[in-house]
């Protein structure tokens, strides 16, 4: 099979399977084995992260420091830490990822992140613009309002026996 871009892959799997549902591809014919091999092909393929939430801050010299929340965020690895410069995204570098109360965070969210990073402001390199995006409301508030428990986070509790009064100091 000759080399394809991934939006071709998707584009000639839906093709087949529309003729299938139709029903005007037999089951003995050379586009199952075409499908099969597509469905190999992309199975390999890395799967972008679908974004919830975007933040994005922009300094004067046009570096920007982008925060993203993605759909399958745990409790550790709740923010995703980015940085770029220019436009392009090519030059976009993952820097760390952050939990969710990170830093002693009371309210957790995008907006807290972008005062808390506005602060760390430089004289030499202000910021310039802050922008946040949600891309996804329901899902974003979903994340937001979720227990640790639910994101994750497994909790614990040590039961440490002591005793509450000493029989020997009684008497």
């Amino acid at each position: 099979m000759h080399s394809r871009t991934f939006t071709q892959f998707n584009h000639c799997r839906g093709r087949i399977f529309t003729a299938i549902q139709s029903g005007t591809i037999g089951p003995r014919s050379e586009a199952f084995r075409e499908l099969a091999e597509i469905s190999i092909e992309l199975e390999d393929a890395p799967i972008k992260p679908v974004v919830i939430a975007r933040l994005t801050i922009t300094r004067a010299n046009g570096k920007r420091t982008i925060v993203e929340i993605h759909q399958g965020a745990t409790f550790h690895s709740f923010f995703h830490y980015y940085i770029q410069e220019g436009n392009r995204r090519s030059t976009k570098k993952h820097l760390r990822t952050a939990a969710r109360n990170e830093g002693g965070l009371r309210t957790s969210g995008l907006e807290a992140i972008a005062l808390r990073l506005s602060v760390y402001q430089n004289q030499s390199n202000p910021v310039t613009g802050t922008t946040i995006r949600i891309l996804r409301k329901r899902d974003y508030r979903k994340l937001l309002n979720a227990r640790p428990d639910e994101l994750g986070l497994t909790h614990t509790s040590i039961y440490l026996p002591f005793t509450r009064f000493n029989e020997a100091r009684s008497s």
